[in-house]
């Protein structure tokens, strides 16, 4: 029985130490990085060993599943409709959009008609940053 469990303790000793290698790493005069399992000749070598080494998964990785596309809103698809349909009309929103995105952030203050009362009222910061936004997103959807 104590022969039987010496032979087997030997060998799973000599399994072992044969499957471990040693590795050479050195980087040669253009700073390229080797490996090699021979003694290189005029380099300084640091020694590896193959049991140290981690060793990285080896098979298929799955492809990480694309996000959904996101529906287009309703004034995407207006704008597309109005593209296919007359191309003219939304070339000339796209400019007008231009011109009023030039004005609108090459001025600060405006004044307009109150449509209700008929007073000449100065347009607030809110409702100027409003109206660039809507046009940035009309220049998108028509000059695009």
């Amino acid at each position: 029985m104590f022969t039987k469990t010496l032979v087997l303790v030997l060998t799973l000793i000599s399994i072992g130490s044969a499957s471990a290698t040693v590795i050479y790493k050195w980087v040669d005069k253009d700073g390229v990085t080797h490996y090699s399992q021979q003694v290189p000749e005029n380099a300084s070598t640091d020694k590896i060993h193959s049991e140290d080494i981690e060793q990285q998964p080896i098979g298929f990785i799955a492809p990480k599943p694309r996000p959904a596309e996101p529906e287009p809103s309703e004034e995407e698809k207006n704008a597309a409709r109005i593209k296919e349909q007359n191309k003219q009309h939304a070339a000339d929103i796209c400019e007008n959009a231009k011109h009023s995105l030039k004005v609108l952030t090459s001025h600060s203050r405006f004044i307009s008609k109150d449509e209700t009362t008929g007073e000449m009222v100065a347009m607030k910061e809110e409702d100027r940053q409003a109206k660039i936004a809507a046009q940035e997103e009309r220049i998108r959807l028509f000059c695009k």
